[in-house]
């Protein structure tokens, strides 16, 4: 987990794919962290990247390029690179852009519920 302020970035790996779930503004200074993150996921070994934007509350224009940035590097291989769950902040984003229609859908990963 990657934590700054009300930032927060959680990962985890199931069945060779990295789950990254970002929480908070997606801005020119959460963004770097996203992609490294992503990109050092990937590096690593993860055969898929998903970036699940169910807790993002705000998208400027470097969170969407944060976005294609991860889609040029990391999706050049059909289903290496997804998003998943889009709040309704980054939903408008995603559409007003276009990017919602470049960039491939994943279906969420249920969530492990501590006990």
């Amino acid at each position: 987990m990657i934590e700054d302020g009300i930032w927060r970035l959680d990962v985890s790996v199931t069945d060779g794919t990295a789950w990254l779930r970002p929480r908070g503004d997606l801005d020119m200074e959460s963004s770097p962290s996203l992609i490294r993150c992503a990109q050092r996921e990937h590096t690593g070994g993860a055969n898929r990247v998903v970036v699940d934007l169910s807790g993002v509350t705000f998208v400027d224009s470097s969170g969407v390029g944060a976005l294609v940035t991860l889609w040029r590097t990391i999706g050049e291989r059909p289903g290496s690179f997804a998003i998943a769950a889009p709040s309704r902040a980054a939903q408008s984003v995603l559409a007003t852009t276009g990017i919602d229609t470049l960039i491939e859908r994943a279906e969420v990963r249920p969530q492990v519920q501590a006990g």
